[in-house]
């Protein structure tokens, strides 16, 4: 008998047929859905325990992420830095952009895109705009980052 059952008898409730029945039958639903939760309680702690190694695992691949991230703004490719170095010494000469792209050999579309880093590290700023061409200088962060790897 369930707990309807027993507290029915233990406060000496008598019940006909078909309300006994019906009493019985609620309380193998109660023990079923006890049973249930017990189960679900017992997947939930299993899932806790596999869901805890993912988030660490996680985690740390985030942590990889950001330091891989961290790296690859780290240092420039050698032709970028080769690039800053001429523009950061080429003040008094003033160099065009062409000229710059030109005097490495490069196409147009591979210079403008080691420019467009260089811009978008902050490590030159255009100087001067006229018809012969615009002209680059380094700026305090471009000297530094020379600075830092030895490259003045």
């Amino acid at each position: 008998m369930g707990k309807l059952a027993n507290f029915f008898r233990e406060q000496r409730i008598t019940l006909d047929g078909q309300k006994k029945t019906k009493m019985l039958s609620l309380d193998r639903q109660f023990e079923e859905m006890e049973a249930e939760r017990d189960s679900l309680k017992t997947e939930n702690l299993n899932l806790r325990a596999q869901v805890k190694p993912l988030e660490r695992e996680v985690e740390r691949l985030k942590n990889q992420v950001e330091q891989n991230a961290a790296q690859s703004r780290g240092r420039l490719e050698v032709i970028s830095e080769k690039m800053l170095v001429l523009i950061a010494n080429g003040a008094e000469r003033r160099l065009t952009k062409e000229q710059v792209i030109r005097q490495f050999g490069l196409s147009q579309a591979k210079g403008d895109h080691h420019f467009d880093i260089l811009s978008e590290r902050a490590l030159i700023t255009l100087r001067v705009v006229s018809q012969d061409g615009s002209t680059y200088g380094a700026t305090k962060i471009g000297r530094q980052y020379l600075a830092d790897h030895n490259l003045l």
